[in-house]
């Protein structure tokens, strides 16, 4: 009898087992975050906008795009990305849980790595034909990548690897793939270096993939500054760079460093003394505002000695770092400088709770926003335009000088 219970039990439990794996795809997780997300303002704000019907209507696309992909397992963390990407809140992620990658064999070993495609070509023998094929290297220069168009699909490109610096890249593996649109914009799939798939809509204008931060090798000589190099390795710091002008960086907002921040604060505020500040957010995503408020309490006070202040931002600046830069800009001393930051704005803000899931299949974390800043929705996904736009061509600080310099 206990044995026929355990054999019962057994095929009882296999049949469970084999229904999972049947119905265990990247459709199940992304039906997932399509209910999950339906508690988030963004939806309801999109639904009130444009209706249900459009984003059901989108979904059934984006699903019958999945079934259409053989490497629908690799890629399906960018289709549910695309999805969320409609409801335009930036606050709105999906991620891999990177904690289990310890190290670089932890990601060779990985299903994610096993996935990649190769494709093999001769570098010294390559012919474009199409505008947006070439060689392109990524803003870092990490890596050096031939964009061809794709032999099995004729409206999809591949970034593949020609060299890479670090060893979780081989040259033949394809680095992104570019799936061209009837409007002429093409929906990007980036591998990371663990090789997971992320979303961008993308872009080709002058010789740049927009919307990501890859150049053909002919334009790095026009534009040679990467914007998001800054002159310290510290999250913050401070330097003289003449007797007139301060030099302030602040890398991070985050509530977690609020106590080194303040310290910091407190030993910078003696020192500057300059009739010109420079405070430069570039790569501050963020954090809250209880990590910048001794610091604009003083540049708004009369205890500030600078006459002239500038800001300088770039398009990683997102979230607390661009609260902080309308903050300042109320200072009628201040102007700012760079690029368009993040744009991380009219939803979900520093610490402020989100609905945190977990999908069933593959495991994906996505955080699904509950707070909402309609005054502030105008820079949702778009960023804050700087006063003066800094061009690539030069040194950003150097720059900035040269305009204190002559506008006084």
């Amino acid at each position: 009898m206990k044995i026929k219970f355990l054999l019962s039990f057994f095929f009882i439990f296999l049949g469970v087992f084999n229904v999972k794996s049947q119905t265990c795809n990247c459709i199940t997780d992304l039906d997932e975050i399509a209910k999950a997300v339906k508690k988030a303002p963004s939806y309801k704000d999109g639904v009130k906008e444009k209706g249900e019907p459009f984003f059901e209507t989108k979904l059934k696309k984006i699903k019958n795009q999945i079934i259409q992909d053989p490497l629908q397992t690799k890629n399906c963390s960018a289709y549910i990305q695309k999805y969320l990407k409609l409801f335009n809140d930036k606050h709105l992620t999906l991620y891999f849980d990177y904690s289990k990658i310890k190290s670089q064999k932890d990601v060779l070993e990985s299903e994610l790595y096993k996935q990649n495609q190769f494709v093999k070509i001769d570098s010294n023998q390559l012919k474009f034909i199409d505008e947006i094929e070439g060689i392109y290297y990524d803003v870092y220069k990490y890596y050096k990548v031939a964009v061809i168009k794709d032999t099995t699909n004729l409206n999809q490109y591949l970034g593949v690897i020609l060299t890479s610096r670090n060893g979780l890249w081989k040259n033949g593996q394809v680095k992104f793939v570019l799936k061209k649109n009837e409007d002429k914009s093409y929906d990007g799939f980036f591998y990371d270096d663990i090789h997971f798939a992320k979303y961008n809509s993308v872009t080709y204008s002058d010789q740049k993939l927009l919307g990501v931060e890859w150049i053909k090798q002919e334009r790095i000589k026009l534009e040679p500054i990467n914007p998001f190099i800054v002159p310290t390795k510290k999250k913050w710091d401070y330097q003289k760079l003449d007797e007139e002008t301060d030099y302030v960086y602040l890398g991070t907002f985050s509530g977690m460093l609020a106590y080194e921040s303040d310290t910091f604060y407190r030993d910078l505020i003696p020192k500057l003394k300059g009739k010109r500040l420079i405070v430069d957010v570039r790569n501050n995503t963020g954090g809250g505002e209880r990590s910048y408020n001794m610091f604009l309490n003083f540049v708004n006070s009369s205890a500030c000695a600078a006459k002239q202040i500038a800001l300088i931002q770039n398009s990683t600046c997102g979230s607390a770092g661009e609260h902080f830069i309308l903050a300042m800009r109320k200072n009628p001393l201040v102007k700012t400088f760079g690029e368009n930051s993040a744009g991380f704005m009219g939803y979900g803000y520093g610490n402020r709770a989100s609905i945190t899931i977990k999908t069933s299949c593959f495991n994906y974390i996505s955080e699904i926003t509950e707070n909402k800043y309609p005054s502030f929705k105008i820079y949702e996904t778009v960023g804050i335009p700087p006063d003066v736009k800094l061009l690539r061509d030069k040194d950003w600080i150097k720059q900035v000088i040269a305009y204190l310099s002559t506008n006084k």
